[in-house]
């Protein structure tokens, strides 16, 4: 499963505007176009088995998968003031945070994390530090699924 840069369809995010940014495992951000989601997880993720989360039940959705496979998603509807993050459990970027919530000019950041459940609300994400414990990349990825094993 590809990951690095050259193998993505995505151009790396220097700071420029954007709604949508995706930052890998290893730390580099790109610029997501609306929409693209699926190509990016068909490029990490592909027909690889994400396994459970935390409370044993199957991931569900894009977004969720690519945080379990480590990718932190950053998003904004650029309707309201507030910035919306799927990260895995280790997830503890507050820079990259914090530049994404400024440029939206975000009063409220939602985050969710993978594979345990939590979530967090930041009523001043343009300020936010971030403490997690957990593991970046919690689920390896499979491309065994568990009836094959």
């Amino acid at each position: 499963m590809p990951t690095r840069p050259d193998a993505l369809p995505f151009s790396e995010w220097t700071g420029q505007w954007t709604r949508h940014v995706a930052v890998s495992p290893d730390g580099a951000p790109y610029a997501i176009p609306s929409g693209a989601h699926e190509r990016l997880h068909a490029r990490v993720v592909g027909d690889a088995d994400v396994g459970a989360r935390a409370d044993g039940s199957p991931p569900s959705g894009i977004k969720v998968e690519l945080a379990l496979a480590g990718w932190v998603q950053l998003q904004s509807d650029g309707l309201t003031d507030r910035i919306n993050v799927d990260a895995p459990d280790g997830f503890a970027d507050a820079a990259v945070l914090r530049r994404f919530a400024s440029m939206h000019e975000a009063g409220v950041a939602w985050l969710a994390f993978y594979p345990s459940g939590d979530t967090l609300k930041l009523t001043d994400p343009r300020r936010a530090t971030l403490e997690r414990d957990g593991p970046r990349v919690p689920v390896s990825l499979s491309t065994t699924s568990p009836a094959q094993e």
